[in-house]
């Protein structure tokens, strides 16, 4: 008996959601004053990899899918 095909855009998407929470979590910590800035660093440089290769190999992600916190909280991050 096979195993069922695992799509590899889906387990990259499960991968980057992940970070992505993750990511989330240290962003709002270091936000109020807390946080472990050398882990939104290491966590910033994977989801960019991460969304890369989705980009070259799946697609583009829309902006819906990337984050679920407000534009307002995401632009802080996005243009540095």
């Amino acid at each position: 008996m096979t195993e069922p095909a695992i799509d590899p855009c889906a387990a990259l998407k499960s991968e980057i959601d992940s970070l992505q929470k993750e990511f989330e979590q240290v962003w709002m910590a270091i936000s109020a004053g807390g946080g472990d800035p050398a882990r939104y660093r290491v966590l910033r440089e994977q989801l960019g990899e991460k969304r890369i290769k989705y980009n070259r190999e799946c697609g583009h992600l829309t902006e819906a899918e990337t984050s679920t916190l407000p534009k307002s909280v995401t632009a802080d991050w996005r243009a540095g």
